[in-house]
């Protein structure tokens, strides 16, 4: 719905809640009634000053004059369509942004096998009799070391390139 957000809904359930009998008539006119007037007569208002007051004064001639008033509901429309069409493309890029980082960073989401390999590793290495492999509480071996070394010096090379 193009005038309808999250806040509207709260409010027609708050109505509904309520019951017609205990309605809040003061709340009922600020929140609802006031709003939807305030938009119909600015969809009407504008257009009509912009045709009948500014165009004049400017000094157009009549032909120009006639056109803008023919025209301007029109463009009103046209100008609201495009910025709601704006605003409604902004949300969805950056929602779109938003769950393009959230899946490459794993943002809200549990790793389930986080520190399960380094543990697995550290007691098969430690059973099998190859104590002098393990570095420093790791898990990793002499293999692993140095292909992660070789990762880390191609990392920085990578950075300062």
């Amino acid at each position: 719905m193009p005038l309808v957000d999250e806040s509207w809904r709260v409010k027609f359930e708050r109505v509904r809640e309520d019951g017609f009998s205990r309605l809040q008539g003061l709340w009922v006119l600020r929140e609802i009634v006031l709003p939807i007037i305030m938009k119909l007569l600015t969809a009407l208002c504008v257009p009509y000053v912009l045709a009948k007051g500014v165009f004049p004064v400017l000094g157009y001639p009549l032909v120009i004059n006639s056109a803008v008033y023919r025209f301007a509901w029109l463009g009103c429309l046209s100008f609201s369509f495009v910025c709601f069409c704006a605003k409604r493309f902004h949300v969805w890029f950056t929602n779109l942004h938003n769950s393009i980082r959230d899946d490459r960073y794993l943002i809200g989401r549990r790793l389930h096998n986080f520190g399960e390999h380094a543990e697995k590793a550290n007691v098969a290495e430690t059973n099998s009799g190859e104590k002098d492999t393990i570095l420093l509480g790791t898990g990793l071996n002499q293999q692993d070391r140095e292909a992660d070394v070789g990762l880390r010096l191609r990392h920085v090379n990578q950075q300062v390139g």
